[in-house]
C-alpha cells in the first residue's frame, strides 16, 4: 500500500497572514522563483513523515525482503513513510548486486544514487542498506540487512517536526514538464543551514529481480527517476545568502519547472510521485526534518 495521504491541515494558514515579503531569489538549477514571508499565527507542527532512502540492486537476493519490510511499516502508518529506492553503480564500488540479472530489460543503476551514497551516507560495504531521516544509530546513518532500518523508522515516526511541507505538482503532457510547488513553513526558529530536496520516484516497473535461488518477474516500486533540486544536497533555504536564521512562521515558497529526463524504461508520468524533504546541511549533520509527497499528475 503506497503512501497517498498528504499534510494539508495548515494550508490556509500558510497562504494567509503574511506580514513580510522577501525578494525573489533563485537558489536552484530548475527553480523558477522563491519567495519568503512570515505567517501569523505560527502553524502547529504536522505529524512527522519519515524519509527512507533504500540502497538496493536488481541482483540482490535479500533486497526484495528489505523493501517488503519497509512497505509493511508504511502500511501500518499510512501517509507517514516516504520511500526512495536508489540503485548505486556496480563499479567502481564492489556492488555486484547492482548488475541486472541476465535477461533483464532495464538497468536502474544511477550516478545520482552513487552521489547520494557518497555525499550523505558513505560506503555501506554491501546491500541491502537503508537510512531513515539520515539519523545516526549505533554510530552509522546507514543500516545493513533486510530489516536494517525498521526500528529507526518506528522511532522517527514519533519525532516532532520543526517544519511543515506542502508539495503539489501539475504535469503538462504536451510539454513533458511538471510545475512543482513546494511550501516550507517553520514551526520553530532555526539558525541551522537547511536545504530542500525534491525527487521523482516511479512505481509499477516490471522486470527481472533476483530472489534467493530464483529469478522472477518483479514489480519495482519507489524507483528513483530524477532529482529536481541540486544533487545530492538539495537547494538552500535562506532569507538572504548571508544568514541561516529562520524565525518561527518563516515560510518559503519555491516553484520548479522540471522536464522529465529521457530514461530506459521511458518514464510513465501517471506512475510517478514527487517526494520533497528538508534536511540539515551543517557539516556532518544531514538529518531530515520533515518530508511529504504528492502525485506527479493530478
Amino acid at each position: 500500500m503506497k503512501r497517498r495521504l498528504f499534510a494539508i491541515s495548515c494550508a490556509a494558514l500558510i497562504f494567509t497572514g503574511c506580514k513580510e515579503h522577501g525578494t525573489l531569489i533563485d537558489f536552484g538549477t530548475n527553480s523558477t522563483s522563491q519567495t519568503s514571508s512570515v505567517v501569523s499565527p505560527v502553524p502547529s507542527p504536522d505529524p512527522h513523515q519519515v524519509l527512507v532512502e533504500e540502497f538496493t540492486g536488481q541482483s540482490c537476493p535479500n533486497c526484495p525482503q528489505a523493501h517488503a519490510a519497509i512497505d509493511a511499516i508504511s502500511a501500518q502508518n499510512p501517509g507517514r513513510v516516504n520511500l526512495i529506492s536508489l540503485y548505486p553503480l556496480s563499479s567502481p564500488k564492489p556492488f555486484p548486486q547492482c548488475v541486472p540479472p541476465t535477461g533483464a530489460q532495464y538497468d536502474f543503476e544511477e550516478i545520482t544514487a552513487e552521489n547520494v551514497l557518497d555525499g550523505i551516507f558513505g560506503n555501506p560495504g554491501g546491500l541491502p542498506a537503508s537510512g531513515a531521516d539520515r539519523v545516526s544509530y549505533n554510530g552509522s546513518v546507514l543500516q545493513l540487512g533486510p530489516n536494517g532500518s525498521d526500528g529507526i523508522i518506528t522511532t522517527q515516526l514519533a519525532v516532532a517536526s520543526p517544519v511543515n511541507i506542502i508539495v503539489t505538482s501539475n504535469y503538462d503532457l504536451a510539454k513533458n514538464v511538471a510545475i512543482i510547488n513546494a511550501t516550507v513553513t517553520y514551526t520553530e526558529a532555526s539558525s541551522t543551514s537547511q536545504n530542500l530536496s525534491i525527487v521523482v520516484v516511479e512505481d509499477n516497473i516490471s522486470d527481472l529481480q533476483e530472489f534467493p535461488g530464483v529469478i522472477q518477474k518483479y514489480v519495482f516500486m519507489d524507483v528513483y527517476r530524477g532529482m529536481v533540486t541540486a544533487v545530492p544536497a538539495g537547494d538552500v533555504l535562506q532569507v538572504t545568502k548571508n544568514s541561516n536564521a529562520k524565525e518561527a512562521g518563516r515560510c518559503f515558497k519555491k516553484t520548479y519547472a522540471y522536464a522529465l529526463p529521457a530514461k530506459s524504461p521511458a518514464i510513465v508520468p501517471s506512475n510517478c510521485r514527487i517526494i520533497a524533504f528538508v534536511s540539515n546541511a551543517d557539516g556532518a549533520d544531514k538529518r531530515v526534518l520533515q518530508s511529504a509527497q504528492c502525485k506527479l499528475m493530478n
